[in-house]
């Protein structure tokens, strides 16, 4: 007997976490393509609130992708300073388009941060791609 259900094919979608690190926001965090291609641009699109003012041409928003363990950058940070200021609590989007992606590995990690000049990582999101939770 043929089964004739056919099988669904389940779309790999990154799933964008808070970063574990102390006094971090969170921030919402899509990319396409969804999952990111090695060596093939992308773009990020980030939104959020933030306790923080966003100080235009002082606030970044820095995409990086890290090996496996987290450790060891596959390439240099991406950094796309704000053109424009939110205050604190107002809801703020960015767009980063054909961010370069790196050769990647089978399982890596890819970060997003809003970055200050004077506080340093004031929100993060990461996700991790590959490997057994991620394919």
């Amino acid at each position: 007997m043929i089964n004739a259900v056919p099988h669904q094919l389940r779309k790999r979608e990154t799933k964008f976490v808070l970063c574990s690190m102390p006094a971090i926001e969170q921030i919402d965090v899509t990319v396409t393509p969804d999952p990111i291609v090695s060596e093939k641009p992308a773009t990020y699109t980030v939104s959020g609130k933030l306790s923080h003012a966003i100080i235009a041409k002082k606030t970044s928003l820095g995409v990086s992708y890290l090996d496996a363990d987290g450790s060891v950058p596959l390439s240099d940070i991406y950094l796309l300073p704000f053109d424009k200021s939110y205050k604190a609590g107002e809801k703020f989007t960015i767009t980063a388009k054909d961010v370069p992606t790196p050769k990647l590995s089978k399982v890596y990690d890819t970060y997003v941060v809003i970055w200050d000049e004077e506080l340093g990582t004031i929100a993060c999101a990461f996700a991790k791609s590959g490997g057994k939770s991620g394919e």
